[in-house]
Formats: structure tokens, C-alpha cells, sequence
């Protein structure tokens, strides 16, 4: 063979290999997503998006015609828009003051109106008002949501739902003010409602939507419990509407929802340069762009022949190798947050099974590790979860505790004297798993709290941890040492 030959036999080799071997990992990434995948649905795990979206709601069960109706006509300005009555004030770690009991409504830094003013426009409301008491019985809130429209679907109806909160909220302060504690529980039960009927919605952030609400009932709650004058049949009926509430399985549900959502979007932009388009803008765009990814560093303007190589190198490799660690990322989180749930306790979904959500400390925050750093969110998610099953328990007792003290003039001296007659079980500090902690003091107080956010038990302390400073008092703030139950201002 001639030298010639030779050297186009080798250049036609190296040629051969440089273009073999591409390919043949091209289909080592693909193959092991789809086995990855296939050793999923093996284990019984729903990978297709009509497994993970909510099921039918019957017409009779849907509430959401009397939130739509009753929001057309509430004003959108006044005083529940621009200056609501405060619930459960935080004033200073553990103590909070009582809303309804002020001479007039106002917020630090805010304008003042009075009573008077709220009263008035509650009134021309009430119509409006009194529709949101259907909720109970119409149990579903299904707002038709086409879910292969995401991430491009509309959302607006959860500022509906917010707006009718902060309405039942001003309602609620405003009965207790006026001495009409039963009204302020029906207001508080429509809130609840809400939260419920939200329940087994899939997108993320609906939960957070559901999670704001409860929060404000959470206030209203207190403020309840701070009237000498409510019933026992009330409270019941709030027990039971808190006590109906699930915030753990929910978040389960969204997760293998966003994991197939995710998993179809990125089939979508692997076949398609239009969608690929999308996904790179999110990331070449600059800083001020609403397409801009949170999780981007500032990148350098990239021309037309670098973005089609990014896109044959997206296609080809790096969209398998994060779409494949994004899976078992999101299995883990999974199935770590199944463990919390059955155990009653957050902290176990911190184990080492939680090992494999570390981001990778070698990978850059660009398009090759979208799907893995979506998958990432779990933690804050997690951790919000919990905060709301847990003061979903804590609130629980604290009415339990109260219709002690309504039959019994005398606080009980453990929370295992509330079961079985007003708790089936004493209720669980989702946090770490531990029955809550309870005590009662001598003044005719009590003290009430979870270990809160750094899982350690306190001694009660509401205090932030050491060298966190700041104005910022919620009982469930991430930095207090303990979730205490406030007690309120002296002199209220």
C-alpha cells in the first residue's frame, strides 16, 4: 500500500472514530435515561402527565363560582385593600398584640381608619360576603387549569384567592370586634375552606398561594382565641376545619407532577429548536429580561454560530447527563419526603438519602444543569411544608387547650389530658417528630411551641439565634431558636 493510502486509510479512521464515538455516547446518555426511566415506572412511579394531574371535579363540588361571583363585586380599594385590621401583631419574640381589641385600625407606618370605616364597607359587601360560607360545602376548587399549557399558563386566579382571604381576614377581625365571636369562626372556616379546596393542586406555586392563606387564618385563629366570649361548639367546628387539612401529601403530589412536566418539556425542546430557543434565551438574555433564569450568572452576548453550538451540544449530551441526575434528584427528594411523611417528622428528610440533592459543586449554572437545579428546589419547599404542618398541629392544641380551659376553668397540665375527649392523639411536632412541647405557667398562661427550624429543643426560648438581629418577629421565623405560640401583649 502506498504512503498516500495509508494516510487516507488514517485520516479515515480518526475521521470514523472522531464522529463513532459522539454518537456512541450520544446513545449511552439516552439509553440511560430511558432505562432510568423505565426502572421508575417498574417501581410503580407515575411518569406520564395523566397520571399526575388532579381528577375530575363534579359541577356540585366546585366552589369556585361563588369566589368568581363574589369578587366581580368587592371593591378592589378601601380599607381591606390598603389598610386591613392586623391579626396577631408580632410586637417582640412571643408576644403579639390583639387586633380586635385596638381603638382604631392601623399598622406601623400606615394610615389610620376606624372601625367605623371597615364597618361601612363591610356592610355594602356582605352579600358578596356570605357567598364564600358555600365553600363548605363545595369542598373542590377547580379552576379548569389545562396543564400542557405550562410553563406558559395563566395564574391569576391565585390573586383571587388571596384577595377573598384578606377580605374573610378583615371580616373576622371586625366580628370580634363588634363581639361576634361565631361569625368570626364561619369567616375563619371560609378561609380554611380555600386552603382545602386547593389541596390537589399540582403547580408549586399554588401550595405557596395555599400556604400565604393559611397563614393569615393562623393569625385569625389567635385572635379568636383571645375572646373570653367564644363558644365551645365553635371552636369544635374550627378544630375540625384545621385538623382537615393536609399539607404533607400535597407537596408529594407536586413534586411527581413537576417531575413529568419537567420530563415533557424537555422532550419538547429536544425535538424542537423553537422550544431549545426558549430554554437558551433564559440564559443569553440579559440580566434585565423577563425570561432571565434566577439560577444564571451573567453571561457575555453569544453569537448565532455559538448558540447552534450550544444547541448540538444540549441535544446531544449535556440535556441526558442533567436530565438524568435532574430524575434522581427528584426520586430522592421523593422519597425522602414519603419517609417525613410517615414518620410525622421533617427532620428525617434531611437524612443521607438527601445526599444525592447536593448540587454538584463541579457544575456551572447554565443551560446543562436546568433540569437538576429545578429539581433542587425541594429544600425550601420542604421546609415551608413543614412549617405549615406544623403550625397546623400547634393550632390544634392551642384551640384544644382553650375548650379545656372553657369546661375545666384550669388549663390542663399536660397535653395528654386533652386526649381522648378533645384530641384523639397528642399532636405531633412535625419538625422532629417529638410530641409538642407544652407547659402551663403560673400567671394562668401557657407556653406552647415546636423546636422550630434548627430541630433542637430550646427550652421555649423565642428568642433569634445568637447573632441574627432585626424587626422581623413571626413566631415561625427561620431564625428563632423555638416556634413559640404567642401570648399577648400585657395590659390588652
Amino acid at each position: 500500500m502506498s504512503r498516500r493510502k495509508k494516510i487516507l486509510v488514517a485520516v479515515a479512521i480518526v475521521c470514523g472514530v472522531a464522529i463513532l464515538v459522539p454518537v456512541i455516547r450520544h446513545y449511552q446518555l439516552r439509553f440511560a435515561v430511558e432505562n432510568y426511566i423505565a426502572k421508575l415506572k417498574a417501581q410503580g412511579e407515575p411518569m406520564d402527565l395523566a397520571q399526575v394531574i388532579p381528577p375530575p371535579v363534579p359541577p356540585e363540588q366546585n366552589g369556585v363560582p361563588f369566589i368568581t361571583n363574589a369578587l366581580e363585586n368587592l371593591n378592589s380599594e378601601g380599607v381591606v385593600a390598603n389598610n386591613p385590621p392586623p391579626a396577631m401583631l408580632m410586637i417582640a419574640p412571643g408576644k403579639a398584640m390583639i387586633g380586635w381589641q385596638q381603638a382604631d385600625i392601623h399598622t406601623f407606618g400606615k394610615r389610620r381608619n376606624t372601625w367605623e370605616d371597615l364597618g361601612r364597607e363591610l356592610a355594602a359587601a356582605r352579600s358578596d360576603l356570605d357567598s364564600f360560607q358555600n365553600l363548605t360545602n363545595h369542598p373542590v376548587l377547580n379552576f379548569n387549569l389545562d396543564y400542557q399549557k405550562l410553563p406558559y399558563l395563566s395564574l391569576a386566579y391565585l390573586a383571587s384567592l388571596k384577595r377573598s382571604a384578606q377580605w374573610l381576614s378583615a371580616a373576622a377581625i371586625y366580628d370580634l370586634h363588634q363581639g361576634n365571636p361565631k361569625n368570626a369562626c364561619a369567616d375563619v372556616g371560609a378561609m380554611l375552606a380555600i386552603v382545602k379546596g386547593e389541596t390537589d393542586e399540582r403547580i408549586l406555586i399554588s401550595q405557596l398561594v395555599r400556604f400565604a392563606i393559611a397563614s393569615m387564618a393562623a393569625d385569625c385563629t389567635w385572635e379568636i382565641l383571645q375572646d373570653p366570649d367564644v363558644s365551645d361548639d365553635d371552636l369544635a367546628q374550627l378544630q375540625q376545619d384545621w385538623q382537615s387539612l393536609e399539607f404533607t401529601a400535597p407537596l408529594e403530589q407536586n413534586l411527581m407532577f413537576e417531575r413529568v412536566e419537567l420530563l415533557q418539556r424537555f422532550g419538547q425542546m429536544q425535538k424542537s429548536s423553537e422550544k431549545f430557543d426558549q430554554l437558551w434565551e433564559e440564559f443569553y438574555t440579559s440580566d434585565s429580561s423577563p425570561n432571565r433564569n434566577r439560577y444564571a450568572a451573567p453571561l457575555e452576548k453569544r453569537s448565532s454560530f455559538l448558540r447552534k453550538w450550544d444547541e448540538l451540544r444540549w441535544r446531544w449530551f449535556w440535556s441526558y447527563q442533567d436530565e438524568l441526575r435532574g430524575l434522581q434528584m427528584f426520586q430522592a427528594a421523593i422519597a425522602a419526603w414519603r419517609m417525613a411523611e410517615t414518620n410525622e417528622n421533617f427532620q428525617l428528610s434531611q437524612s443521607s438519602a438527601l445526599a444525592v440533592m447536593k448540587p454538584d459543586q463541579n457544575s456551572s449554572d447554565d443551560l446543562r444543569n436546568y433540569f437538576s437545579q429545578l429539581a433542587g428546589d425541594f429544600q425550601p419547599v420542604a421546609r415551608k411544608t413543614a412549617a405549615n404542618q406544623t403550625s397546623r398541629n400547634v393550632i390544634v392544641a392551642a384551640i384544644a387547650l382553650k375548650r379545656y380551659e372553657l369546661r375545666h376553668h384550669q388549663l390542663p397540665a399536660t397535653l395528654e389530658a386533652l386526649t381522648p375527649d378533645l384530641l384523639q392523639t397528642v399532636s405531633i411536632d412535625f419538625m422532629d417528630g417529638q410530641p409538642l412541647r407544652y407547659r402551663p405557667n403560673t400567671d394562668g398562661t401557657f407556653l406552647l411551641y415546636s423546636v422550630g427550624d434548627n430541630r433542637v429543643d430550646d427550652g421555649g426560648d423565642p428568642s433569634r439565634a445568637k447573632g441574627v438581629t432585626g424587626s422581623y418577629y413571626d413566631w415561625q421565623n427561620p431564625s428563632a431558636l423555638d416556634w413559640v405560640w404567642p401570648q399577648p401583649t400585657e395590659g390588652q
